[in-house]
């Protein structure tokens, strides 16, 4: 049983002002002075006052309000070291049963890793919380105030737990960071790439045609660990352009820079579900079928999807893709598919990015998602079996402990569609199963050898390890 009328996906939150994204939907802003991390059902916010050791956590509900502590059971935290043996953490509820407190004998940058337990509803929980990956940015504009048509510098500080600079991130499609800027009313994209510069910042240079409000997602990947995408507001000074109504259009067939583009759902666009998308491309003066696309970052195309509100943002590639190291020679493919799902019905517009003749072109689409059926179920879980939950965030946990020539069960649950992993792939083993929404899917899996087995999604986006001894 899940409390999904009343309580939003949860995420974990420590000192930091870290927010991870978990859903398509922006985070809760911290109230107490943390970090997010992907948890359970309910939103978490732990703090972590250095250098004393002392720990807070905090449970609240969709709507950001504050629940009291008795809605969970038996909080604990085991935080490992550089070295020694872990520490296990014991919480108790403080004197107004508002919050769950606790004491560490040390706080400092010795900390690698950490796994926070508790009951929800009975359900034992458990998630892994990687310090080492645990990063948030922070943005700046340079000037600080930004005005149409005069060049501005975007900022991006990336930082870890502690709050020191991290100064790389995993290459992903060619760059660090992606990313993704959205006029208020959606009739202006830009997909641009900050570069690590001196300082140990990202920035990149951009000139706004227009003032008003943007909205700015930032998608990277820390090394070793899972993409994820920060969302930032900006606004800029100067003439507005006249707001572009998005309508109610249904899937259709646009034209931009002699290409003609062709969108096709395999299923009613529906909340809840996987969704299948193909873009047919045709030569805008002859009608034949294109052939020639350019590989754009690795990719025959970058897919944005952002909601009427900016609230839900989905970055997506095609499916099937084959690597960027195979032979140019090959024609390229004349119809792109893609997949994806949607949390919320409403109105959504989506670019896909191709390039042709050395030019990079955004072929927009306008088309509304309906309310689907419910997803609310939970895993079901066979007895000596590890669950791995799948969402936007990756896989939880991503770093599994195993044993050489030892079986190991995985039940694999995807409790919504707003995520590219319909499928995993475990490419050592040959093993590639689909992952239904609302479904657990167990994968019986003997590593053979001590080392790091990987598995993934099919996008190659989310990436989890076997870590075998």
């Amino acid at each position: 049983m899940r409390w999904t009328q009343f309580i939003a996906p949860w995420v974990i939150l420590m000192a930091g002002s870290l927010c991870l994204a978990h859903d398509g939907r922006p985070d809760p802003a911290p109230k107490h002075g943390g970090v997010v991390f992907t948890s359970g059902a309910l939103d978490v916010e732990t703090v972590l006052q250095k250098p004393k050791g002392r720990y807070q956590i905090y449970f609240s509900d969709a709507a950001g309000q504050d629940v009291p502590a008795s809605v969970v059971s038996d909080v604990q935290l085991t935080v490992r070291h550089s070295a020694g043996s872990p520490e296990k953490v014991i919480f108790k509820v403080d004197d107004v049963a508002k919050t769950w407190v606790a004491s560490s004998r040390s706080a400092d940058s010795s900390i690698v890793a950490a796994t926070l337990s508790y009951e929800f509803l009975d359900i034992p929980i458990r998630t892994e919380i990687p310090f080492s990956s645990a990063l948030h940015a922070e943005f700046e504009s340079e000037p600080k105030v930004a005005k149409a048509r005069q060049a501005v510098q975007l900022v991006f500080h990336v930082k870890d737990f502690f709050g020191k600079s991290v100064p790389s991130l995993d290459i992903v499609h060619e760059k660090q960071i992606h990313l993704m800027i959205v006029s208020q009313d959606l009739g202006e994209f830009y997909h641009i790439h900050p570069e690590p510069s001196p300082g140990d910042v990202f920035r990149v240079p951009h000139t706004f045609p227009y003032g008003g409000n943007y909205k700015l997602y930032a998608d990277y990947t820390p090394v070793g660990g899972t993409n994820r995408i920060e969302v930032f507001d900006l606004k800029v000074l100067g003439e507005p352009r006249r707001p572009i109504p998005l309508g109610t259009r249904g899937l259709k067939t646009a034209t931009v820079d002699g290409i003609k583009m062709v969108l096709a759902a395999d299923r009613p666009l529906r909340t809840g579900e996987d969704i299948g998308l193909s873009m047919s491309l045709f030569d805008a003066k002859t009608n034949a079928p294109i052939h020639n696309l350019q590989r754009y970052l690795a990719a025959w195309a970058h897919i944005a999807v952002v909601s009427e509100d900016l609230q839900d943002f989905i970055h997506v590639h095609p499916i099937d893709e084959e690597t960027a190291s195979a032979a140019g020679s090959a024609p390229s493919p004349a119809s792109i598919r893609t997949a994806t799902g949607f949390r919320r019905p409403g109105i959504y517009k989506m670019w896909v990015q191709v390039q042709r003749e050395n030019k990079v072109t955004a072929v927009p689409f306008v088309f509304r998602v309906e309310a689907g059926g419910s997803t609310a179920v939970s895993a079901q879980v066979p007895p000596g079996a590890i669950l791995v939950k799948v969402s936007a965030s990756g896989f939880e946990p991503s770093l599994i402990p195993a044993r050489a020539g030892i079986p190991l069960k995985l039940a694999f649950f995807r409790p919504d569609a707003q995520n590219c992993g319909r499928e995993v792939i475990f490419p050592d083993l040959g093993i590639q199963r689909e992952l239904p929404v609302g479904q657990t899917v167990v994968i019986d899996v003997t590593p053979r050898k001590t080392g790091s087995l990987s598995f993934s999604c099919g996008m190659k986006m989310l990436h989890g390890e076997l870590l075998v001894q």
